[in-house]
């Protein structure tokens, strides 16, 4: 014959105790918890911190170069574009070397590099540069790589223009030309990184 089960008693204390360790693990999670979230907050803080610092050094550090006057801007055509110059399509496109003359007038510095900024038009007033292909903002045409010196100097840099402005509706329209100096260094040094950096065991 079989036994009947009985359910064994607990006691008001073993309750209590059972209650009482339930609200601590509970407790102890929830600790557990807002450590991590702050750690995390803390995280994201310092980042942000250190990113805003990174950009006002390079602020700070582009504030002392000023714009470079850009004067008789010529441009002539090359048989075939730099290597690392962008052609979006080498089909309809061409490169041009440009020649300007630089004033460098800030205070006695040696301007590392500049970013040159102007427009390029045809005879129907359309944009011949490919960077602005609407012609509606001022955007970067070209960089100058070679120091600039105090005073005037000839500079060069390289455009790279559609065919179809070039052959069939030149010569070509040069505006409001000028260089702003950036320092190459700092530019270097906040290049983002490469395949390579990110990865090098993708490039062995």
């Amino acid at each position: 014959m079989a036994m009947p089960r009985t359910t064994p008693r607990t006691t008001p204390r073993a309750r209590v105790d059972a209650r009482r360790a339930t609200r601590a693990r509970a407790r102890g999670e929830s600790a557990r918890a807002a450590t991590s979230e702050n750690a995390g907050a803390r995280v994201a803080l310092v980042a942000g911190a250190l990113a805003v610092s990174l950009a006002r050094d390079v602020d700070a550090a582009r504030a002392f170069v000023g714009d470079i006057a850009l004067d008789d801007v010529r441009y002539e055509a090359m048989e075939r574009c730099p290597e690392n110059q962008y052609v979006p399509n080498k089909q309809k496109t061409t490169c041009l070397r440009f020649t300007a003359r630089a004033t460098n007038a800030v205070k006695g510095r040696t301007i590392e590099s500049a970013n040159v900024f102007g427009f390029v038009e045809d005879a129907q007033g359309n944009s011949a540069a490919t960077v602005n292909a609407d012609g509606n903002s001022r955007t970067v045409l070209a960089s100058i790589d070679a120091p600039i010196p105090k005073g005037e100097s000839d500079v060069h840099f390289v455009v790279t223009v559609f065919k179809d402005s070039l052959e069939n509706n030149g010569p070509l329209r040069l505006k409001a030309f000028k260089a702003v100096g950036s320092v190459a260094d700092i530019d270097k040094r906040f290049t983002p990184f490469d395949a390579c950096e990110v990865d090098p065991d993708s490039c062995l």
